[in-house]
């Protein structure tokens, strides 16, 4: 395995060096946080005058959680029979964990458009941000989203036991984490599972942070191009810094006390708790995941990384990378060229130069995850 990810990344790099990758092209940031610092989020995609919009309905402001915006979502239902049960794409999009309303951020327009025109719910949640509480709370959150929409999928027509997970940037990371728990019913310090499954069956994950104990030297390793309102990702105001709570650093609940901020390397076990990796097993659900060679705020090395632990524990998984894609899957979706590696349970992978995947090959893969 660890050839193999040496071939990937030696050929990513000389991706690389034939693209012209340009630092300034970064997406918008979101809402503003306390911190100076700038944090990783995605352009949305507006959605297009689709015949069937008109049919979709939206449910705002649900809540299915205490934590108020960050246990909210919207829940967006296609037009369909009375008793249909349909099969549910949750999706959250990223803030670098810096926002706890990012359900109203519209990221999720172009997920809506597509999945629903494929009859699918779409629900688009908030978790509460670092601002508010550092992790586990984030993926706490995330769990506790899809144990209540399975807990009221005959509330909103949904079937059960077809779940899947989307989301971009700290939103895919939200997709990672929820992903590789899927198989614990109740991990250590979670509350309120009440013997309800937090399991997701298929997932796709865009450009998601995962090892954040790797990020600076593998950027620095391979002379990466990087948002410098971004990095280095040590920093102990950096996003990644801000979502990691260090034993020294006070009350994990409310806003982090700035003064005792430190480094996420001074705390590297509490760090890789937050890996989803380090939750891979035998038996994990599908994911693909998505990722730019030319991002400047979460290196391509996140999504590899995941990948390879996810396929070594014997898991069905998929990589994409896409020369010249900035954060934003606008860059990534219909890109004109792009390599995709896939590995089945069986061990076997392929590997693929083409283009982006549409957002009918991603409907395609999680229609697959959820058979």
């Amino acid at each position: 395995m660890r050839e193999r990810r040496g071939h990937v990344l030696g050929a990513c790099l000389l991706c690389l060096a034939l693209t012209a990758c340009s630092p300034g092209a970064t997406s918008a940031p979101g809402t503003a946080s306390p911190s100076a610092r700038t944090v990783p989020t995605a352009t949305p995609v507006a959605p297009s005058t689709a015949p069937s919009a008109a049919a979709v309905k939206k449910i705002p402001d649900i809540a299915y959680g205490p934590a108020e915006p960050g246990n909210l979502l919207d829940l967006y239902v296609p037009g369909a029979p009375a008793d249909a049960k349909l099969p549910l794409v949750i999706w959250n999009t990223g803030s670098g964990w810096s926002a706890s309303d990012v359900k109203n951020y519209g990221g999720e327009a172009a997920a809506v458009e597509a999945f629903t025109a494929h009859g699918y719910a779409v629900a688009s949640i908030s978790i509460r941000s670092s601002y508010d509480a550092r992790f586990p709370a984030q993926g706490f959150d995330a769990r506790a989203a899809i144990r209540f929409m399975r807990e009221n999928a005959a509330t909103y027509g949904l079937d059960p036991d077809r779940f899947a997970f989307m989301g971009d940037s700290s939103g895919g990371w939200a997709t990672a984490f929820a992903a590789m728990t899927s198989d614990t019913l109740e991990l250590e310090g979670e509350t309120g599972v009440d013997g309800t499954s937090s399991a997701v069956k298929v997932a796709v994950a865009f450009f998601p942070p995962t090892d954040l104990l790797s990020v600076d030297t593998f950027v620095a390793d391979n002379k990466l191009s990087m948002d410098p309102d971004v990095y280095p990702m040590d920093a102990p105001d950096s996003f990644a810094s801000l979502l990691i709570q260090c034993p020294t650093e006070g009350p994990a609940e409310g806003p982090p006390d700035e003064a005792a901020l430190v480094s996420l390397q001074d705390c590297p076990e509490e760090t890789e708790k937050a890996d989803p990796a380090s939750y891979v097993g035998e038996g994990d659900i599908p994911i693909w995941l998505l990722h730019g060679l030319a991002d400047t705020q979460v290196p391509y090395n996140q999504s590899q990384l995941l990948y390879d632990a996810t396929v070594a524990a014997g898991n069905e998984a998929r990589l994409t990378l896409v020369p010249g894609a900035n954060h934003q899957f606008t860059d990534i979706v219909d890109a004109a060229k792009a390599t995709t590696w896939a590995t089945d349970a069986g061990g076997q992978e392929t590997e693929t130069e083409g283009t982006g995947p549409s957002w009918d090959d991603l409907e395609q893969f999680i229609r697959a995850g959820l058979e």
